[in-house]
């Protein structure tokens, strides 16, 4: 079980930053492309502390939030589908 979660988290954050990368891409102003804590991407939720940095630990728990609030089948799995929809909706969010 512990697996399944490591996969999805790692399947939330390969698409969270493809889409991320994707939008500061296309940010006007954007010297480089690049992204940063400041283009607005929600990362500065996953810095629990406001330290500027986020933690193996903040960024577990934060994933295992985000985890937690998705749409499961019986069997406690989230469809990629439904993975992919909820990470457009917080894109739009921003």
């Amino acid at each position: 079980m512990k697996k399944v979660i490591y996969l999805g988290l790692a399947a939330t954050l390969f698409i969270f930053l493809s889409g991320c990368a994707q939008d500061g891409m296309m940010k006007q102003g954007s010297m480089n492309g690049g992204m940063t804590m400041k283009d607005g991407m929600g990362m500065e939720m996953m810095d629990t502390n406001g330290d500027g940095m986020i933690s193996k630990d903040e960024f577990i728990k934060h994933h295992e939030m985000m985890y937690d609030k998705m749409k499961k089948n019986s069997n406690g799995m989230v469809s990629v589908k439904d993975m992919q929809m909820m990470m457009m909706d917080e894109m739009m969010k921003k």
